[in-house]
């Protein structure tokens, strides 16, 4: 009997060990996230403002429409028409958005050098003295909190977003510590009053991702004030490990992401922003000679991916979903262009001739996975 009985258990743990191992090795069939991209175009023409907006709405749950171009103040503050370029910009979002498509709406709160107050939104009609009088307030002035506040209001009004990233990479490890604390005020008036308004609407802060101690102890201050953890990542440009020109994701430091998701581990995850290079970058300006290749970009895509279902992730975004080389050779001849737009040129999950990389078949193939809460 005893003999039998030891059998039956010896053959209950193997099948229960195969069943485990099977598991294990069996690639998951479910998400917990939305996966979307911006709008971003490989260029500025109506053909490629409408072939990146069919990769959203043919394969993406949700778009990223992200407003990085200023703040207009005067017309925030008194809650008059915005301004003409802005309402066109938001209309032409909404248009082009298939119906039932999800929203995630972000919005900076700072210039792109993420350590200093936005300008005047660009396209707004105000005068010299009226951009100068808004210039010389400080950032947690009570006039910029309402501005700022009736202007994430309104766009929250006008696209009706599942989520809000309201200060996008708010970390810079460059931070002036003494202007630092300016905005961290700024922030928390700002989550304050947001969330007094939308309370059911997660509303959150995103951090640059990167090995500094000063951006960890800063997104550690801001953390408080949002809902989730948002994080922005494109580490090839910054990684340690890429520091001999060599990106390969395999080498990553560990603990790479999870130091920012272990500052609230309570807190969930959104990826707001992340992309990865398919092609060597070299752009001198900034003393930058890396090295890219499509496959280091979907080993890239498939870590991230793999971490933000481990850590029931809410959200995850790339970039763009097409190289932008013909869009960066426009501004240039138009005399628009800036060295930091090349830092995500070659980032697409298809390159400018529209041919499709790896990562682009990994897209699809996550994107066909069962999303679950």
């Amino acid at each position: 009997m005893m003999k039998h009985r030891n059998l039956f258990l010896i053959t209950v743990f193997f099948v229960a060990g195969f069943i485990a191992c099977k598991k294990k090795n069996t690639p998951a069939t479910t998400r917990s996230f939305y996966m979307g991209i911006t709008p971003w175009p490989a260029d500025f023409t109506i053909n490629e403002v409408d072939t990146a907006y069919k990769f959203i709405n043919d394969h993406c749950d949700i778009v990223s429409h992200h407003f990085d171009e200023g703040i207009p103040y005067e017309e925030a503050f008194y809650s008059r028409p915005m301004p003409a370029v802005l309402m066109q910009d938001v209309a032409a979002r909404k248009v082009k958005t298939a119906s039932g498509k999800k929203i995630f709406l972000s919005v900076s709160a700072l210039a792109l050098d993420r350590i200093s107050r936005p300008g005047y939104y660009a396209n707004a009609p105000a005068t010299d003295s009226i951009k100068n009088y808004w210039r010389q307030l400080s950032f947690d002035d009570g006039k910029i909190v309402t501005a700022y506040v009736n202007y994430v209001s309104w766009l929250i009004s006008q696209l009706q977003p599942v989520y809000v990233n309201f200060a996008v990479e708010s970390n810079a490890a460059g931070w002036n510590v003494a202007q630092f604390i300016l905005y961290k005020n700024f922030i928390a008036q700002v989550h304050q009053q947001l969330k007094s308004k939308y309370t059911a609407l997660p509303l959150f802060v995103s951090f640059i991702v990167d090995e500094s101690n000063e951006g960890l102890n800063y997104a550690g201050q801001l953390v408080a004030y949002s809902d989730f953890v948002g994080l922005s990542a494109y580490p090839y440009i910054s990684v340690s490990s890429s520091a001999n020109g060599n990106t390969d994701p395999q080498n990553f430091p560990a603990n790479y992401f999870e130091r920012f998701t272990n500052l609230a581990p309570s807190k969930p995850l959104a990826f707001t922003e992340t992309g990865y290079i398919a092609e060597n970058l070299s752009i001198p300006s900034f003393n930058l000679n890396k090295q890219g290749t499509a496959a280091w970009q979907n080993n890239y895509l498939e870590k991230v991916l793999q971490f933000c279902n481990e850590k029931k992730a809410k959200l995850f975004i790339w970039f763009c979903s097409k190289d932008y080389n013909t869009g960066n050779a426009r501004l240039k001849t138009m005399g628009l262009y800036q060295d930091i737009f090349g830092l995500w040129e070659d980032t697409g999950l298809k390159d400018e001739n529209g041919n499709a990389r790896p990562a682009y078949t990994n897209w699809l193939q996550w994107q066909q996975k069962t999303k679950i809460e």
